[in-house]
């Protein structure tokens, strides 16, 4: 491990003597013989502590001491400044220019070893407790990340299940995982290939059908991934590859979006089938209620009809009798008159018969219907 580094600035030469003899057994150190060759030192090199003069030609040692602490790439470097005086005023103009301690010519040599190494410590323990809060804040801000992540994925469960239609459901889910900065696109394959972020036979559309005919769950092309869940496939286009927490976090992220999406579409084209089945359940109840109609009133006709047809025809041949006796015709004349009115006779009854089979045919229509409408 490498020795800490001070810089002594004095402008004279004795005094940095003795200064870098105190403290070469524990300590590299470089000399400046003014405030000017102090700064140019630090613009390459980033010591550990300062012990810097006050009095010296050029610029004073509050002087330099304020221009350290207004560099943000020395700021944070310990200054100790050591002066032949000790006054209240002199310390205090020391302090606010930024001083971290003084030491008091002559130098106690002690003294001087126990004041660097104790601002060399606290100048590492600050370092140190602030690489400790930046990590702490790192996770606070992976925790809000992820916590801000969760509450749009409940959004998106919430947004998903009042969806009725396919296409809909594509761009909800596109447009959810583009509020990550995730540039994507979505293929629905429930009830007919739908896609949202491309179009239909594109280079996107391609590969994600030929994703989902390789059977697989995801896979990782460069900065390109596929998951499929089922019924739906994304395509995410710009993975965050070169961040590990997110990358990871962001594929399990996108998984539970995919199912979400998945079970949505099985669900909405199972609702969608339920559908078409009432609606075909409700127009055979119509069909069967209007055929039920139709017989009724064909029935009644037809029985109205054969009534008073075979009233009719009594009424024929009881007059048909009637007036044979009245024609003077001889037995050959009233056996072919009464010939013809059977043959006659009988045609109608054989159509009165046909009706009450077209009854009888509607009524079995009513039937085959009725069996139909079980079988749904």
């Amino acid at each position: 491990m490498s020795m800490p580094h001070v810089i002594i600035v004095d402008d004279a030469i004795d005094n940095r003597l003795v200064l870098s003899t105190l403290l070469e057994a524990d300590y590299q150190t470089s000399e400046a013989e003014s405030g000017d060759q102090c700064l140019e030192l630090l613009q390459t090199d980033q010591p550990d502590l300062i012990l810097l003069d006050i009095s010296m030609p050029g610029i004073s040692g509050y002087d330099t001491c304020v221009a350290i602490r207004k560099n943000p790439a020395t700021s944070g470097i310990p200054v100790i400044f050591v002066s032949a005086k000790d006054s209240p005023e002199e310390r205090l103009e020391g302090f606010e220019a930024g001083a971290d301690d003084f030491l008091t010519k002559p130098i106690d040599g002690t003294v001087l070893q126990e004041k660097v190494k104790f601002h060399i410590q606290r100048s590492i323990d600050k370092k140190e407790a602030l690489k400790q809060s930046r990590e702490a804040m790192n996770v606070a801000m992976e925790a809000m990340t992820s916590s801000s992540e969760l509450g749009q994925l409940i959004q998106l469960l919430r947004a998903v299940h009042q969806i009725e239609q396919q296409q809909p459901l594509a761009d909800t889910i596109r447009n959810s995982i583009g509020s990550f900065n995730l540039s994507c696109c979505v293929m629905i394959r429930a009830g007919g290939d739908i896609y949202s972020g491309c179009e239909r036979g594109s280079l996107e559309a391609s590969l994600m059908e030929k994703f989902h005919a390789s059977g697989q769950r995801m896979t990782h092309l460069g900065n390109r991934t596929l998951i499929d869940s089922a019924s739906v496939v994304t395509l995410i286009k710009n993975m965050p590859v070169d961040e590990e927490t997110r990358y990871g976090r962001f594929k399990d992220l996108l998984v539970m979006i995919t199912d979400v999406a998945s079970d949505r579409a099985v669900a909405i084209e199972a609702g969608h089938t339920l559908e078409m089945k009432q609606q075909r359940i409700v127009m055979l109840k119509k069909i069967i209620s209007l055929a039920e109609d139709c017989v009724t009133r064909s029935g009644r006709d037809i029985d109205e009809f054969s009534s008073s047809l075979m009233n009719a025809i009594r009424d024929m041949i009881n007059a048909q009798d009637d007036l044979l006796h009245k024609l003077g015709l001889d037995d050959d004349q009233e056996d072919k008159l009464r010939r013809l009115a059977n043959i006659t006779t009988d045609r109608i009854e054989q159509a009165s018969g046909r009706s009450e089979e077209l009854g009888a045919s509607l009524q079995h229509l009513v039937d085959v219907l009725k069996e139909l409408l079980k079988r749904q």
